[in-house]
């Protein structure tokens, strides 16, 4: 308790409240008003306090600890000294008995809480003023009260209860008026409800961001006061704003661009401090708007949002113009909310209906594409007819004529081509001449000049491109190329939408062209041509045969692919020359050869015979264009040509001649239909006089050496006496072999394969060694191939899948996390038909497969059978097996079918590595082999890697992985341990 100073006026004020806060309140608003104060915290306080300092009134709470306010009041009633003192107490009147225990204690005064400050002091003043009045009037009377359904029978003061009874009404008036207050908010307050209520259930029935916003507005609207509005939208993607939505704007605020640019309430959402309603003052968008606004000047900015997310500002105008209460701004932010998620559902919508209507159009584009696709195929088997009646014809006849004239019909016959017709060429090599035709003409060719010349009227422009460039020439759209303008109207009377124009060529010479019209557009595509070229390839063939049939004395001597001498001739010349060796003696020398193109076959498998037929040509040409010239070259096989090269001194000079003009001479790529071809070749080569005195023993001989150079891996080999200790000691290394699989005297070391960019061991590449118990170590190019050739490569090549499998496991027993393990597998194995089961026994037991194995597989073996090997390697790769095409660069291979090979990584043989840092052009070769595998999502891995100046330029060239020396040697499986434990890693 804390006594105050006394006013002037003397009066003074006794607080009985325990609520700190309430009593500090009370204390300040008396204080103001110039009344002495003093405080107590509870009613014993205050009676000891009003004891001592007898105050001119007693202001105290009802509810307070260790006295309540009924109690303090009758215990100031009862003393003498201070029944005097006016009572007033702070109540709820929540409960009519506090009023009656009230009127029973003798309280002057009610004051309801919470109370207004002015009602407290008028009722303060009215009982100081009335004070004197009440010490005159000390007569007591006995009114009986009716409280609460009760009778009560109060004895007091007149005056007192006169006080008390107005009091009591002055506070029903106040309730009442409150009341009034409370329903009038109670109805607004249901208006918006019931508004929020329309707003929601017409949200319900919008399907589009549009649909939202306009009914959001519209039933907005009919909120209580509502006047205009608009909603502006976020476009992030934009990063802008866009209206969405307005309604009942001034003329002025619609115009173009009137609601572009930045506004009070777009800083706030864009600075993420609109996250409740608010009102907006002047709103600048309003004020600065050209034109009559209406006065619209206040606008409350409701944000449309769901969860944690701001999608959009909806503004509405008061139609009093005036700021929204704290209510209303809580219905709107109810409302903002219904919008945000009628706009995020009406997207969701929208996706879907945008995501139905693309599979929609993917379903119809598939349907499409498959009826394309079908048709295609019929189109194909047309064409596939067509090849094979032309081939039949070609077989059963020789007559030039009937050629032409079954090769036309059958076209149009099996093939549905409109119309087909061939011409020759007339000796002066300029015009044209139709020999044949069949289908729909109706005098289409009468009309046409035929010739190679452009300044002729009435001419073909398709027959003389194709004339004067030697190319097949395309028109897949008679309506609209410009080619076709003269004929147009002519050919799409006759049904001709499309045409192809395939030149008819002998040799190196165009003599006639074959001209194909199809009904459809489109027609002639990448199959179609290359079927159709074959067919184009057959005729140009068969008019080669048959010419050369009437010159049947030269095809006696002649090859007639290539022109060079058959092997009759080639031994007529080739005995001229032993001939001319021994009339001249001195040791002089001739040297026969076999030169056989290493798996050539599989050119002709993946081409096309004709692509074949062109490689075999352009070799032939290269052979022919060197020292020998065509008159002492053959084809003697499919595959192989045979070279005999006179006046020799030394057996140098043939083994110079074969490496620096035949495999030198091969080296460069040949390009067949745009397609390079690597082609490689082996020779064996037999020497006059030592191997042999006469042609046949010559001969004989050199296919000695050549079957040798294919065991031995030799690109050419000459043939020697002691070949035949060479073959015993083969057969002694057979056996050995045999016995080296019963006795495990295999092993695997393993080669690290190191990240470029990390420097750690990332793969391991499984190397078969022998020892040999008397030969000591045997190198692996004298022992695998041997293998191949008896097929122990089959059970050495399980035995190395097994084990491989079981040292990954071991590793990974002892804590280890060991690379993925690549194994090479032989042409041998991937022949087999259950190479895939023998892949997936040896990972049986691998705890995961994925991860554990790689198998190397050469290109050239792959392009053997590539459909077949296609299937196997997807089968093996689908276990997590990864594929890798080893020595890639070495061999010839398609980059079409390259793309399609279900390979992972991509090796670069050790031949391009070696001279990189020297040799420009091997750069250029590694780069664009890295290129390309990157291109087709493969990693490249460079082996033979021995300096530090290689795997600097490869990391430069973005190299993935390297393998070799530089790191390491191939090693045994405990070094590898080794190995993993310690983290090797590449040094730098």
């Amino acid at each position: 308790m804390k006594p105050q100073n006394n006013a002037s006026n003397g009066v003074e004020i006794l607080i009985a409240e325990d609520s700190p806060t309430q009593a500090e309140k009370l204390h300040s608003l008396l204080e103001e008003q110039g009344y002495a104060v003093v405080a107590a915290t509870n009613g014993k306080e205050a009676l000891a306090a009003a004891r001592r300092r007898k105050p001119t009134l007693v202001i105290s709470d009802i509810m307070m600890p260790e006295m309540d306010g009924f109690e303090l009041c009758r215990e100031i009633k009862r003393d003498e000294q201070l029944k005097d003192v006016p009572v007033i107490l702070l109540t709820s009147l929540s409960d009519v008995r506090d009023i009656m225990k009230g009127l029973e204690c003798g309280a002057d005064n009610f004051i309801r809480k919470p109370y207004e400050e002015r009602y407290l002091l008028a009722r303060i003043g009215y009982l100081l003023v009335n004070r004197e009045l009440r010490k005159s009037q000390k007569m007591r009377m006995g009114v009986e009260i009716y409280l609460g359904g009760q009778r009560h029978f109060i004895t007091a003061e007149q005056q007192q209860i006169v006080d008390l009874l107005i009091s009591i009404y002055e506070e029903a008036v106040h309730i009442n008026e409150e009341l009034k207050l409370r329903q009038h908010e109670l109805a607004h307050s249901n208006l918006l409800l019931s508004g929020l209520y329309r707003v929601a259930q017409g949200l319900n029935r919008a399907v589009s961001e549009r649909g939202v916003c306009e009914k959001a507005l519209e039933h907005a609207m009919e909120l209580p006061g509502m006047q205009a509005g608009w909603i502006s939208l976020w476009d992030k993607k934009n990063d802008a704003f866009r209206t969405a939505a307005a309604r009942n704007l001034p003329p002025a605020l619609l115009g173009e661009g009137a609601m572009e640019g930045s506004c009070e309430c777009r800083r706030r959402f864009l600075a993420g401090e609109l996250d409740r309603v608010a009102n907006i003052l002047e709103c600048e968008r309003l004020k600065s708007a050209a034109g009559d606004t209406h006065g619209l000047r206040y606008h409350a900015s409701v944000p449309l949002w769901i969860g944690d997310r701001s999608l959009g500002i909806m503004n509405l105008v008061g139609a009093e113009q005036g700021l929204f209460r704290d209510d209303e701004m809580e219905t709107l932010h109810g409302v903002g909310h219904q919008v945000g998620i009628a706009l995020e559902r009406a997207r969701l919508h929208e996706h879907l209906e945008q995501l139905v209507e693309e599979r929609t159009a993917a379903l119809t584009a598939e349907v499409e594409e498959r009826k394309k696709q079908e048709a295609k195929v019929a189109r194909l088997n047309r064409v596939y007819a067509v090849l094979s009646g032309i081939n039949t014809t070609i077989v059963r006849t020789g007559d030039r004529q009937k050629l032409f004239e079954e090769a036309c019909r059958i076209a149009v016959e099996h093939g549905g081509f409109r119309m087909a017709w061939i011409g020759l060429l007339d000796p002066n090599g300029v015009d044209l001449t139709p020999v044949a035709r069949a289908g729909v003409d109706e005098g289409y060719l009468d009309q046409i000049r035929l010739t190679a010349r452009d300044d002729v009227a009435d001419h073909d422009p398709l027959v003389a491109r194709a004339l004067r460039g030697n190319a097949p020439i395309v028109c897949n759209d008679i309506g609209t190329d410009a080619r076709m303008a003269r004929w147009r109207e002519e050919a799409l009377a006759r049904g001709y939408r499309s045409l192809v124009v395939f030149p008819l060529r002998v040799g190196d010479k165009t003599v006639g062209l074959l001209l194909l019209y199809a009904p459809d557009k489109d027609f002639f595509d990448t199959e179609e041509m290359r079927l159709l070229a074959e067919i184009a390839g057959d005729i140009s063939f068969a008019l080669d045969h048959i010419g050369k049939g009437e010159r049947l004395n030269y095809l006696a001597y002649y090859d007639v692919l290539t022109g060079l001498p058959n092997r009759a001739l080639f031994y007529d010349r080739a005995n001229q020359l032993l001939r001319a060796a021994k009339k001249q003696g001195g040791g002089r020398k001739v040297a026969l050869m076999l030169l056989d193109l290493e798996r050539f076959h599989t050119v002709n498998e993946t081409f096309g015979r004709g692509a074949g037929d062109a490689a075999l040509r352009q070799v032939a040409e290269r052979l022919a264009a060197g020292r020998l010239g065509p008159d002492h070259l053959a084809r003697i096989g499919a595959d192989i040509f045979a070279a005999v090269l006179g006046d020799l001194e030394k057996e140098e000079e043939a083994a110079h001649f074969v490496e620096q003009r035949v495999i030198e001479l091969l080296h460069e790529p040949i390009v067949v239909n745009g397609q390079e071809l690597r082609i490689s070749a082996r020779a064996g080569i037999a020497l006059f006089p030592a191997d042999g005195a006469d042609v046949e023993a010559l001969f004989h001989n050199a296919e000695a050496a050549l079957k040798k150079t294919k065991l031995s891996g030799d690109r050419y080999l000459f043939y020697t006496p002691a070949l035949n200790a060479r073959t015993a000691e083969r057969l002694r290394l057979e056996n050995k072999l045999r016995r080296a699989l019963e006795r495990r005297e295999l092993t695997l070391h393993f080669q690290p394969v190191v990240n470029l960019t990390k420097g750690n061991i990332c793969g391991l590449e499984a190397l078969m060694r022998w020892r040999d118990p008397d030969l000591g170590p045997v190198p692996p190019a004298k022992f695998i191939p041997v293998m191949e050739e008896t097929g122990l490569i089959l059970e050495a090549g399980r035995w190395a899948l097994e084990q491989a499998v079981a040292d990954f496991r071991r590793w990974q027993a002892d804590g280890m996390r060991p690379p993925r393990i690549a194994v090479n597998v032989s042409q041998v194995q991937l022949r087999q038909k259950d190479f895939v089961a023998t892949v997936q026994r040896a990972l049986d037991g691998a705890a995961g497969a994925a991860g554990v194995l790689e198998l190397e597989i050469t290109e050239s073996l792959i392009m053997q059978d590539v459909e077949a090997n296609i299937q196997k390697l997807k089968a093996v790769r689908d276990m997590g097996v990864e594929v890798a095409i080893d020595d890639f660069g070495t061999g010839f291979s398609s980059l079409s079918y390259i793309a399609k090979l279900p390979i992972n990584v991509l090796k670069i043989d050790r031949a391009f590595i070696m001279n990189v840092t020297r040799n420009p052009g091997d750069v250029s070769i590694v780069t664009t082999m890295i290129s390309l595998a990157h291109s087709l999502d493969l990693k490249v891995v460079a082996e033979g890697v021995e300096t530090e100046e290689q795997a600097k330029l490869l990391r430069l060239l973005k190299c993935d992985e390297i393998q070799g020396y530089l790191f390491s040697p191939a090693v045994p499986a405990e070094q590898i341990g080794q190995f993993l434990r310690e983290n090797k890693s590449l040094p730098g």
